[in-house]
């Protein structure tokens, strides 16, 4: 469908406003994307609301959903798996009087007239999300080829390379099955896919917002032969099976470029482990409005990073969005005036307008060499990936010095760790007072479903747990209420709880929609510590970092487990997670 004519029913069916129909579309012009992506990446609409305004548009009928066992496999494979994905167009039935499809674009007619001829008899039409669909005609059409101990067990899909996996013609079943684990990671939107050798059998997992799930098994004799494939597509060598290897794969998964890190190491089991990060390069980078800061938080870290020099810090274990907060500031400051230049490693997701410089330390080119050189390029603003030794931190500190504003990330456990580990490095505590202006600590919880999520009333231990127990006193429970957040285009308001009493909380229970696991996504929890004369006195002193944090708190700051219970009481996760997160944040008064 014409992507004018698109925004045209979109508006006319009330989904979007005209003044942001017209935006998206100047954006779709300029990226050259797909406009629903676009809708969907701005959380203007879901895609669902797209459909359902298609559908209305057509006078069809939507399905939320296809049962691939009802539909017959002879009758959807008369036409080839490549024409019925690249028309988003499944056949599920058929009867005397007429076929029936579930299309993504009920207005594709060249489609419906070539299934007119293919199967002489009038077309009916319901519309789905493409989703859906696609992922319906993975599963009928894995049911014609399925076969054998490696037949895949949750979605076939062929080919590979640049090209789009699921368009290839190949029928090793080998392919087929590593392919497979790509797509159905796709869809499952998972993080990381781990392929471990069992003592009778291969076991495949997800990771999915940070949990890890048994994706599918397969015979322990396809091992070595899955790990070659692996090792072939990440340019490894497949006949050195003692060492540790590291590559990279890239793919378009229904049309979809992703970057795949690929990590294998040898184990006792004769086989080696493999672990892929997926890096969805045509991910839409999140504004920094969307990564769920409270009201004051969010004021001073949109102050920070419009400051003109100074050192920005953001903190926390692997995996809990450091990247996603620097890319969503970078973002944020990213003006045609502005020279923004990035070290990183490795380069996760390209940005127009910033240049970024993959860091590769076999050939010498280290976070710090980066930066030295960087300063030869008037940059005005700086990211390097990490900090990691004082080499990056004394260079971060003279880039802070001379007029620029540097953005980094840095391994401790919370936001008062990241001056006590910048003097353990070997920094004077002088610099660190004159240089670091801010540093964020966060943590991810998973968000929970809005379609189930179960409401219940809190127990006292609960409210403990949260440090929202009301002997505590009225001040900081005050304190922890916030705004409303916006998640997935949906709002959540904090209760007004002052207690005595109990609020009421959510807990997770498991639909169709978020594949019984209770969440869909996950958030960010912060803990912003900015350097102000109080907590720039105790750096000075060499003070330890509860000290810092002390003295913060007493300033108004949030520690990670008061982000927490907000976001608990605004009902976004359980307690359980809060918990979970922030097991080594003490709260302090």
């Amino acid at each position: 469908m014409e992507q004018r004519a698109l925004a045209d029913v979109l508006v006319r069916r009330g989904v979007l406003a005209h003044e942001v129909a017209e935006s998206l579309l100047a954006q779709q012009r300029e990226k050259d994307a797909p406009l629903v992506d676009l809708v969907v990446g701005a959380q203007a609409a879901s895609e669902e609301d797209v459909a359902r305004a298609l559908a209305a548009e057509c006078g069809l009928g939507f399905v939320t959903r296809i049962d691939p066992e009802l539909v017959p496999v002879a009758l959807a494979t008369r036409v080839s798996i490549g024409w019925a994905r690249g028309r988003r167009m499944l056949v599920v039935a058929e009867d005397d009087r007429a076929v029936e499809v579930v299309v993504a674009d009920p207005f594709d007619t060249d489609a419906m007239d070539a299934l007119r001829a293919v199967f002489d008899k009038p077309v009916r039409a319901l519309v789905a999300t493409t989703d859906v669909v696609i992922d319906a005609i993975h599963r009928v059409y894995e049911r014609q080829e399925a076969g054998g101990e490696l037949a895949p067990t949750s979605a076939a899909d062929d080919g590979e390379g640049l090209a789009d996996i699921l368009d290839s013609d190949d029928d090793a079943p080998i392919i087929r099955w590593v392919n497979s684990l790509f797509a159905q990671a796709v869809k499952q939107r998972a993080s990381d896919i781990h392929i471990e050798p069992e003592e009778r059998e291969v076991i495949v997992r997800y990771r999915i917002d940070g949990e890890l799930y048994v994706a599918r098994r397969a015979s322990r004799q396809f091992m070595g032969s899955v790990v070659a494939r692996v090792k072939i597509m990440a340019g490894l060598n497949i006949a050195e099976k003692r060492l540790p290897q590291d590559g990279r794969i890239s793919l378009k998964i229904a049309g979809r470029s992703i970057d795949i890190r690929v990590s294998t190491i040898p184990t006792s089991r004769e086989h080696e482990r493999v672990v892929m990060r997926l890096l969805h390069k045509t991910n839409v980078l999140l504004d920094l409005e969307q990564l769920g800061f409270a009201g004051r938080d969010y004021g001073l870290m949109h102050q920070l990073i419009e400051r003109p020099d100074g050192i920005v810090l953001v903190t926390g274990p692997t995996g809990s969005g450091k990247t996603t907060t620097l890319y969503a500031c970078l973002n944020k400051i990213n003006r045609p005036n502005v020279n923004i230049l990035t070290a990183e490693d490795p380069v996760e997701y390209e940005i127009a307008g910033i240049h970024q410089v993959p860091v590769q330390p076999k050939i010498g080119l280290t976070f710090a060499s980066a930066m030295r050189a960087f300063l030869r390029q008037d940059p005005d603003i700086i990211m390097v990936g990490e900090i990691r030794d004082k080499e990056t931190a004394e260079i971060a500190m003279n880039a802070s010095m001379t007029g620029h504003l540097v953005l980094s990330t840095i391994h401790t456990n919370d936001a008062a760790g990241a001056f006590t580990r910048l003097v353990d490095m070997g920094i004077e505590p002088f610099l660190v007072r004159s240089t670091v202006i801010g540093v964020l600590a966060q943590r991810l919880v998973r968000v929970l479903c809005n379609e189930c999520k179960e409401p219940y009333t809190a127990t006292p231990w609960e409210l403990v747990q949260l440090g929202l127990d009301p002997e505590r006193g009225q001040r900081r429970l005050q304190r922890t209420l916030g705004p409303a957040y916006q998640v997935h285009g949906t709002e959540y308001r904090p209760l007004a709880w002052t207690g005595p009493g109990a609020p009421t909380l959510y807990r997770e229970r498991g639909c169709s929609k978020c594949e019984n696991k209770g969440y869909v996504g996950r958030l960010g929890i912060y803990e912003l510590m900015v350097m102000d004369d109080v907590v720039g006195s105790l750096v000075l002193k060499n003070s330890d970092a509860q000290s810092i944090k002390r003295a913060a708190q007493a300033q108004g700051m949030d520690v990670l487990r008061d982000d927490g219970a907000r976001k608990a009481l605004a009902g976004l996760t359980t307690v359980s997670e809060v918990v979970t997160a922030t097991q080594e944040d003490v709260v302090l008064e």
